[in-house]
This record gives structure tokens, C-alpha cells and sequence, in this order.
């Protein structure tokens, strides 16, 4: 099967046996009662290596699972195959210990826990990802940026990015411009209600003497997500934060 680019990391629960034949893991909440931003750091740390095309071989899903059946910290790879684009990775847990903690400790669990099973299971370039993922994480955290679209000619630079419920703002997509025949730069930012929304919500890059103009895809997902949405999006560039260039 051919490679795929890693695009989802979730969070499950058991006290039994990860294996065929056996029920599945479920939701957390008993073992780990999770935090609001317990979901939001998965997503993060997979969109960010999705960005740096990072790739567990056919398997574009991975679904963490913390268990008390196992060693506490031990991580055993799971053989359950429900879908060959999901890979179960169990990680062994002290219940009692976890639950005492409080919210930013468990965060920093589950951040930590993360990186410690894609260390295990990458290698070589996957590594090497992972490792520099890790090392943004502890600079940002939740103000990661996640790049999705550049447009770019002599005289202009526009890059779009994105975060994933951040503690300074939300959800929300991040629009960086660079005049390059007078080297202004200037930032403005666009509520999200999901993240996913900017993949349909952005299409093509424009630009007039005043305005950047962000054309959506035309689709059926798209028409959906609109819905939320004024669309075009329309952005004044002397509305814009001005910024030092770099």
C-alpha cells in the first residue's frame, strides 16, 4: 500500500486486551477524564506533522490508547485491524495517579505521552519530524501555526496559516502580507468555527490594489461550510497589523 500522510491523532480508554475479537477501546472519561483541550492537542500535533508531511507508512490515523492493562509508560504497538488507515498504539497508565491531577498537568500528559509514542514508532526522516514537532510544541504550544497555502509574485507575498484553539484567540486562520516592492509586512487574523472549514473556506489567493480576497472551493462540503460564513473573504490591507518584515 502506498505511504500516506499522517492527518488525524485521537484518544481512547480500555482496561482490557487491545485485540481482535475483544471490545474496542471507548471514549475517555473513566480511566482519563480529559480536559476541554485534551481533543484540541491531538489535533495539533497530527495537522503539524501533516504540514511537514510526516507518514507512519499506510496509516493516515493514530489513535492513542490509554490502558490499564499494560506496564504504566510501556507502549505496545497494536495488531487490531479494524482499518487500514488506523493504527491503535497502546500507552500504559496509572488511573488513580492521572485523575489527581490537575487540568495543565494532564495536558502536559497527554503532549508528552504523544510525542513518547510517535518517538517509538518513527524512524529515520519520520524521526527527524517528529523531534522538530516536539521542539515547536515547547516554544508554542497552543499558538502553533499550522501553514495551509502560499500565493506569491514578484511584487507580493501572501501566506495563510492556521490554529486550532488557541488560548489567544480561538480558532482561526492567520493571513500574513508582504508588499515586496516597499518591504511592509502586515498580519490579520479570520475566525474559524473549525479548523477543517479553512481547506473548503480558502481556494484561491487574490489580490487588488486594496484588497486580499480569499475565493472558496465550490463543492457540496463547501456550500455546507459557507452557511457559517460571508464569502468571499475579503481582507483591507491598510486594515492589516503592521509587522516587522523577516
Amino acid at each position: 500500500m502506498a505511504d500516506r500522510i499522517l492527518k488525524d491523532i485521537r484518544f481512547y480508554e480500555s482496561e482490557k486486551q487491545n485485540i481482535e475479537g475483544q471490545s474496542m477501546p471507548h471514549e475517555l472519561g473513566k480511566l482519563f477524564i480529559p480536559t476541554n483541550d485534551t481533543n484540541y492537542i491531538g489535533q495539533r500535533i497530527a495537522r503539524k506533522l501533516n504540514e511537514l508531511k510526516y507518514s507512519y507508512g499506510e496509516f493516515d490515523h493514530i489513535y492513542i490508547n490509554l490502558t490499564t492493562f499494560i506496564k504504566e509508560n510501556e507502549i505496545i504497538v497494536s495488531n487490531r485491524n479494524i482499518d487500514k488507515r488506523i493504527k491503535y498504539v497502546d500507552f500504559g497508565i496509572n488511573s488513580k495517579k492521572l485523575n489527581s491531577l490537575q487540568d495543565r498537568e494532564k495536558d502536559n500528559f497527554i503532549k508528552s505521552t504523544t510525542f513518547k509514542v510517535l518517538t517509538h514508532i518513527s524512524q529515520d526522516e519520520g524521526l527527524k519530524l517528529v523531534k522538530q514537532t516536539e521542539k515547536l510544541f515547547t516554544e508554542f504550544d497552543t499558538e502553533i501555526k499550522i501553514h495551509f497555502k502560499t500565493k506569491e509574485t514578484n511584487s507580493y507575498k501572501v501566506d495563510i496559516y492556521y490554529q486550532i484553539e488557541s488560548l489567544n484567540g480561538g480558532t482561526k486562520a492567520i493571513i500574513e502580507y508582504k508588499d515586496r516592492k516597499n518591504n511592509i509586512c502586515r498580519v490579520g487574523n479570520y475566525k474559524l468555527q473549525f479548523y477543517e472549514d479553512i481547506y473548503t473556506l480558502v481556494d484561491t489567493i487574490n489580490l487588488t490594489d486594496d484588497k486580499i480576497i480569499l475565493k472558496p472551493k465550490k463543492s457540496f462540503t463547501a456550500d455546507i461550510a459557507y452557511e457559517r460564513y460571508k464569502t468571499p473573504i475579503e481582507l483591507k490591507i491598510e486594515e492589516l497589523t503592521k509587522i516587522n518584515c523577516h
